[in-house]
């Protein structure tokens, strides 16, 4: 039988681990701010938006486009708002996901996501750091190119979970002929 969205093909959180997370004492309190629960989606959206946008202008100049323009200045503090965004991203995606542990941590692209963020992170912070891709163009454009692959991909894991309906019940029934 299908899980709830009809994807019994793609893994998920633990159900247990979901059901416990639910009824924690932190959820049940994220949960009582029900009032600002669309100021933390405006968040996650406004600070994913800023996050990509400084991301695509880094990697975009990095690819060699714009050749002659130069952002040298503005990088330490360009550098310093992307983090600000990835950080107000994950602490409203923390929020928005503790607001709905089961209904969020069930979406076919959740565990996807989770996955492709972490790739991100050790991309940005492990593979962009190596002395290898100071010295190698060729290196920096394919790690650009990469960058740009993995976000991209969360932008769509996270636009898939969106747009995701759960499966009406009966229709399973409905489709199931050993549940007739």
């Amino acid at each position: 039988m299908p899980d709830v969205y009809g994807w019994g093909w793609v893994p998920h959180l633990p159900a247990g681990l979901l059901v416990w997370l639910a009824t924690s004492p932190l959820r049940l309190w994220v949960y009582g701010l029900r009032s600002v629960h669309g100021v933390f989606r405006f968040l996650h959206l406004f600070g994913m938006a800023g996050f990509l946008g400084m991301l695509l202008l880094i990697e975009v100049k990095r690819l060699g486009f714009f050749r002659d323009a130069s952002i040298q200045d503005a990088r330490t503090p360009m550098l310093t708002l992307m983090n600000t965004a990835f950080g107000v991203t994950l602490l409203s995606g923390l929020a928005l996901f503790l607001y709905d542990p089961i209904g969020v941590g069930l979406h076919t692209m959740f565990l996807p996501k989770l996955l492709l963020i972490t790739l991100g992170l050790v991309h940005a912070y492990g593979l962009e750091r190596l002395p290898a891709m100071r010295r190698r163009p060729m290196l920096r454009r394919a790690s650009a190119l990469v960058a740009l692959a993995i976000w991209t991909l969360v932008i769509g894991a996270s636009t898939w979970n969106a747009m995701e309906q759960p499966l009406n019940p009966a229709d399973i029934h409905r489709q199931d002929p050993s549940l007739k």
